[in-house]
């Protein structure tokens, strides 16, 4: 009988468990004090990261927003959507486009649930960045991540800025 009460008393103490989720946020800031465009990729855990979507800037997107389903198969994804944007700084336009990475166009196979984003961004018919991953596509590489880029008017070669995997993802 003693063990009836030790098991209800363990199945009454449990509590609920939840699973972690990583959100992430990509966009750019056209900084005209500075004279730069500064691209951005952040991402928080949990109740950080719902703080961090909750508050997101109007030139900020969930890479996952960038994805449209399959219609017949919504384990697939069945096309990306890119977002434009320009800054105007001191020597032109700065025309940026954004778009999503996806681990894998399969959702349920490996890596189906991981996703990135990329940027490229041009000056007239000038590649100033070309195509940028701020992530690499396989989701068991543990490679740096970019968290920012900074292009200043005037030519200069874009500063990135890449943290280890293991800061971002803390």
């Amino acid at each position: 009988m003693k063990w009836v009460f030790v098991i209800v008393a363990i199945v009454l103490s449990t509590s609920t468990a939840y699973a972690d989720f990583f959100y992430k946020l990509v966009g750019y800031e056209c900084d005209e004090k500075a004279k730069a465009v500064i691209l951005t990729y952040t991402g928080a855990l949990n109740e950080a990261g719902k703080k961090m979507m909750k508050n997101k800037g109007p030139r900020q997107w969930d890479p996952w927003s960038l994805i449209v389903k399959d219609k017949k198969n919504r384990n697939y994804i069945g096309s990306h959507k890119t977002v434009n944007g320009q800054c105007q700084l001191s020597d032109g336009i700065y025309e940026i486009t954004i778009g999503p990475l996806p681990g894998n166009a399969n959702l349920q196979g490996m890596c189906g649930g991981f996703m990135s984003a990329w940027a490229e961004v041009r000056r007239g018919s000038e590649i100033v960045l070309p195509h940028h991953a701020f992530e690499f596509g396989d989701c068991h590489v543990a490679q740096p991540v970019t968290t920012k880029i900074i292009i200043e008017a005037g030519g200069k070669e874009p500063v990135i800025k890449k943290v280890p995997w293991d800061d971002f993802y803390k």
